[in-house]
């Protein structure tokens, strides 16, 4: 990978990974509340030969949840979590796991790029939407969205270096020109199948969110899938930069049948 990247998946390690209650908060970002976000998909992914690593997505449809490429890298199933706000507590908040065994990832994904870092994961069953659990609508047409206000969520690590979040966060982010975010990374990695966006007080995504959500401020648009941000880290105010969801509206629903 480029120095100036770096992807956004986390390793789990059970022993440091795990939150403490004196965690702050996803790089500035707030709590979210149950049903807030009820596309939210929290993946563990099993990784061959062992270990695991976490990765956020996306419901596209009752059997169908989309993710990033890179988060199927080694992974051999995914323990499928919807409707869920608590990360690690697991009572009383109506969650669906599930383990899923069956993904595709884009052809044409490079790892070295981080280009086409797109994939949909299969339920082994359909399941049934409530206020907790809905899917998020696919975006039309071919609008760049730069300068529009969007939201980014996940239980990814609140700072450099340090853990996962208790409970799921988002923060708000305005998308950029792929022109200005080509001067923090590269035009040899901003592709025109990226999108990025920026926090204005310097929100960002960090590990572990990879695969998550970026949807329209105030609905349930998907338009980007988290894919990478800046070496340099998460706190610094860097643009992060997604799979632009227009560019893949296609693949998608030739994989899924949607």
């Amino acid at each position: 990978m480029f120095a100036t990247t770096i992807l956004f998946a986390s390793l789990l390690a059970l022993s440091s990974a795990f939150p403490s209650s004196n965690d702050g908060r996803i790089v500035n970002g707030q709590t979210a509340t149950l049903g807030q976000f009820p596309f939210q998909v929290l993946l563990v992914v099993h990784l061959n030969p062992a270990g695991s690593a976490l990765c956020g997505g996306s419901l596209l449809s009752n059997q169908w949840v989309l993710t990033a490429g890179h988060c199927t890298e080694g992974a051999k199933s995914f323990e499928v979590h919807l409707g869920a706000v608590d990360f690690e507590d697991k009572t009383n908040d109506g969650r669906v796991v599930l383990k899923a065994t069956e993904f595709y990832r884009h052809e044409e994904y490079d790892p070295v790029f981080a280009t086409n870092d797109v994939a949909v994961v299969k339920l082994p069953r359909p399941v049934e939407f409530n206020e907790r659990v809905k899917p998020v609508k696919l975006p039309e047409g071919n609008d760049s969205f730069a300068g529009r206000k969007t939201v980014v969520s996940g239980w990814g690590l609140q700072k450099d270096m340090g853990k996962v979040a208790e409970k799921l966060q988002y923060a708000p982010v305005k998308v950029i020109t792929n022109e200005k975010c080509s001067e923090a990374f590269s035009s040899l990695i901003i592709k025109r199948s990226t999108l990025c966006a920026e926090g204005e007080h310097k929100e960002s995504p960090c590990n572990g969110d990879s695969g998550g959500p970026l949807v329209l401020e105030g609905s349930d648009v998907q338009v980007g899938v988290v894919s990478f941000g800046h070496a340099a880290g998460c706190e610094l105010g860097y643009p992060v930069a997604f799979a632009r969801l227009t560019s893949f509206v296609d693949w998608v629903k030739h994989k899924t049948g949607l």
